[in-house]
This record gives C-alpha cells, structure tokens and sequence, in this order.
C-alpha cells in the first residue's frame, strides 16, 4: 500500500479579502473532495488574500495509481479556474513491508 500526500500553492487574483479567500478555498476543497472522496484542506492557513495553500492524501495499491490521482486531482483544481497553481510539492511513501 502506497500513500500520497500533495501540497499546492494556489495564487488567486481575483481576491480582494481574506473573506473572498476563504469562499475560494472553501469551494475547491470541498468541490475536489466530492469529486474524489479524498482527504483534503486548507493548510497554512496565512493572512494573504492571494494565496491559498491546499494539502491532500490518496492511498492506493501502486506507485502508478498514486502518481494519477495526484496529477487527476491537481488538473481538477487547475480546471476550476478558481486559481492558478504556481507551486506542487507531492510525496509518495510505502506502508508495510510488502516487497
């Protein structure tokens, strides 16, 4: 078993308060977790209006598999058009001692 965890800086122009911040991340967050059934949120949470920091975790069978959901869940993002992704950060680490 594999786990997955990304980090993803998100620069959002259109915000002009940390209230309009809060309305975006709170839409992706939960949008992406309805679309993925994934564990995600706000992380880092900074007093920027134009920056949000989002983190989540996948777990799958293979190296594969991790790396798509991953790349699937970050276009999703990108395609939300909510944002623009300036920054990802993703590790992958094996659970067990399966060979």
């Amino acid at each position: 078993m594999y786990v997955g965890i990304s980090s993803v800086e998100i620069f959002l122009p259109d915000n002009h308060s940390l209230k309009e911040k809060r309305q975006v991340t709170r839409s992706i967050v939960e949008r992406t977790r309805s679309r993925f059934n994934i564990s995600i949120m706000e992380i880092n949470r900074s007093n920027l209006w134009q920056r949000a920091y989002i983190g989540f975790s996948v777990v799958g069978e293979t190296i594969d598999q991790i790396n798509k959901t991953v790349e699937d869940v970050h276009n999703f993002i990108e395609n939300l058009y909510l944002g623009k992704i300036i920054n990802t950060k993703t590790e992958i680490i094996r659970m067990g001692n399966e060979v």
